[in-house]
């Protein structure tokens, strides 16, 4: 006569199982955090508020401390993993890499023909003009000081942004093939806009120039095209992705607890600033383009705005769309 298991044998797979739901949720929000942080114009660090996660991604992070290497150096790995979360980070650093590598993917198909390209950065165009609204409204001007202040500081982003942004379309090389030192240092800059909810780490990889060379990556690695130098340049973007998050994370949480106002006037004139790299209005070579008054045109500007109210609106959907730093 067959046995029929016990109930403690079945007990250990309903422990499991609200473990592995909530993993799985976990991957799904790093999923939809990896598609937007490929996207210029909506950061990884906006999508993580959104979901009601972004807190305790910074606490997170955070935690990659002194302690943490203490407790490596003294191979208590139980320890070091509690320390950093690593039941969260780590389902959601899986989710994140496969939106990268979906996103990518798709990015890469867009901006390869001009109708599309045209059409992909207007959506980016809105998305941008959208994030200056939602970071631009937390600028407290209490007096007229502040608002020249604001405004200074506003317009050097922009100077910045669109210097740097030239001084890299004189370099065509730069664009199609960076070296590896370069897409190291362009990952540690990047990857600190994954912790600013408002400006996203594909926008300043657009403003560097490196952006569409990066976005080919996922490409490549599924079609396995120079697929030894895809993965050592992925893992090049990968380690000072993960240096500058550690190494600037903390500067960057300074900055914004102690000079705030000051650093989000500058943040909304580097993104003013991008809209100069993101120009639907031109060719695939980068070339300007005319404004003509016909239905191309039209439908370009309705793009536009159609992303920026849809971010506007996706940002209104949470209560707690004010970061907490």
């Amino acid at each position: 006569m067959d046995q029929q298991p016990s109930t403690d044998d079945q007990a250990p797979l309903h422990r499991h199982a609200p473990l592995l739901s909530k993993h799985l949720q976990t991957i799904l929000k790093g999923f939809l955090m990896g598609n937007a942080d490929v996207v210029p114009g909506v950061s990884g660090g906006t999508v993580a508020l959104l979901l009601g996660i972004y807190d305790h991604l910074i606490q997170s992070i955070g935690k990659f401390d002194s302690q943490f290497c203490s407790l490596l150096i003294k191979r208590n790995w139980r320890q070091a993993a509690e320390h950093v979360h690593l039941r969260f980070i780590l389902p959601l650093l899986l989710g994140i890499f496969g939106g990268i590598l979906c996103m990518g993917a798709l990015s890469h198909w867009l901006l390869e023909h001009q109708q599309s390209r045209q059409f992909t950065f207007a959506a980016f165009s809105g998305m941008v003009l959208a994030s200056c609204f939602v970071i631009g409204n937390q600028i407290q001007l209490r007096n007229r000081r502040d608002s020249v202040q604001a405004l200074l500081l506003g317009l050097i982003g922009i100077a910045l942004t669109v210097l740097a942004g030239s001084a890299f379309k004189q370099d065509p090389s730069q664009l199609t093939d960076p070296t590896y030192f370069q897409i190291f240092c362009f990952a540690a800059i990047a990857i600190c806009a994954m912790i600013l909810p408002g400006i996203s780490g594909a926008m300043i990889l657009m403003i560097l120039g490196v952006y569409e060379h990066l976005v080919a990556i996922p490409k490549k690695l599924i079609t396995g095209i120079e697929l030894e130098e895809t993965t050592k340049q992925l893992l090049i973007f990968a380690c000072g992705a993960a240096l500058g998050l550690m190494a600037f994370s903390r500067v960057l949480r300074h900055l914004l607890t102690k000079y705030r106002h000051s650093t989000l006037s500058l943040l909304v004139g580097i993104m003013l600033g991008s809209l100069s790299v993101l120009w639907p209005f031109q060719d695939i070579n980068k070339q300007p383009l005319p404004i003509a008054l016909d239905v191309h045109s039209a439908l370009l500007i309705i793009t536009i705005a159609f992303s920026t109210i849809l971010v506007l609106w996706l940002v209104k959907l949470s209560d707690s769309a004010q970061p907490k730093y």
